[in-house]
């Protein structure tokens, strides 16, 4: 049995988050999903999610792809801190999504996974879609 962990905000979920899920899922026996909590959100990006965290752990753990939802318990920019949590929550593999391949945060992240023998794959990305485009959209923005 492996267990893969996928992280996301999933604010304003589309197809992009349900495509990287579906992904993470097929890559082991059992998913778990964390979710940033809205303090982390905007501690880490200066903004809350649009949607509150209630309602994006709501929408990601009713999805047949998903085994287990949680609140990300620590950001993945501490890389120390998050690969211990990683490696005591049982995960045997990180799924990442593709915009984050090459990232300085996963270039320091994934070498301390890897020392805990977890391993670490980033999904393809869905072209054409963010939830950064779709708030500006929304804005009236592109």
């Amino acid at each position: 049995m492996s267990r893969v962990l996928a992280v996301g905000v999933f604010d304003l979920f589309h197809i992009g988050h349900l495509r990287y899920l579906q992904y993470a899922r097929g890559q082991g026996s059992s998913l778990l999903v964390a979710v940033t909590p809205d303090a982390m959100g905007l501690a880490v990006k200066g903004k809350c999610p649009v949607v509150p965290e209630t309602e994006r752990l709501a929408i990601v753990e009713a999805l047949a792809c998903v085994d287990e939802v949680m609140l990300l318990p620590v950001s993945t920019s501490q890389p120390e801190a998050s690969a211990e949590w990683m490696s005591a929550a049982g995960i045997d593999k990180v799924v990442a999504g593709g915009c984050w391949l090459g990232s300085e945060r996963w270039q320091r992240l994934q070498p301390l996974l890897q020392a805990r023998q977890i391993e670490v794959d980033y999904a393809p990305h869905t072209d054409g879609i963010s939830t950064t485009s779709r708030i500006m959209a929304i804005r009236g923005g592109v």
